[in-house]
C-alpha cells in the first residue's frame, strides 16, 4: 500500500516489494533520513536518480554531486517526477558539524 501524502506528490516506500515500482535511470527517490555523515550533501530531502541496485536491500542512487548505495528505507520514491535532478531540487540547508560518536 502507498502512503499519499497531501498532494500525492511522494509514494512512501513501506514494504519492500514496492521496489518493483523503480526503472533504473528514470525513478527519482527523496531521502528521508539524514545521510550527511557519508557525505555532507545527503541531508534529509535531497533527491537523486535511481540508476541501479547494489545489492537486495540497497539502491544506487546518483545525486548531483555525488552516486551512493541508499538503504531503501531511507528514502521515498518521488511520483511525477523521472530523470536526473538538479541542484536546484536539493534543499538548501548547512550541515551541522558533527562530533566523534554522534549519530
Amino acid at each position: 500500500m502507498l502512503s499519499q501524502p497531501s498532494g500525492g506528490r511522494r509514494g512512501t516506500v513501506q514494504d519492500r516489494s514496492e521496489l518493483s515500482r523503480i526503472v533504473f535511470g528514470e525513478t527519482r527517490v527523496i531521502l528521508t533520513r539524514d545521510l550527511s555523515v557519508m557525505n555532507s550533501n545527503l541531508v534529509a530531502g535531497s533527491q537523486g536518480l535511481v540508476i541501479g541496485k547494489l545489492a537486495n536491500y540497497t539502491l544506487k542512487v546518483s545525486f548531483p554531486r555525488v552516486t551512493v548505495g541508499v538503504n531503501w528505507r531511507d528514502c521515498d520514491i518521488v511520483e511525477g517526477k523521472t530523470g536526473m535532478p538538479t541542484e536546484a531540487d536539493q534543499p538548501k540547508v548547512i550541515p551541522k558539524p558533527r562530533h566523534m560518536g554522534e549519530e
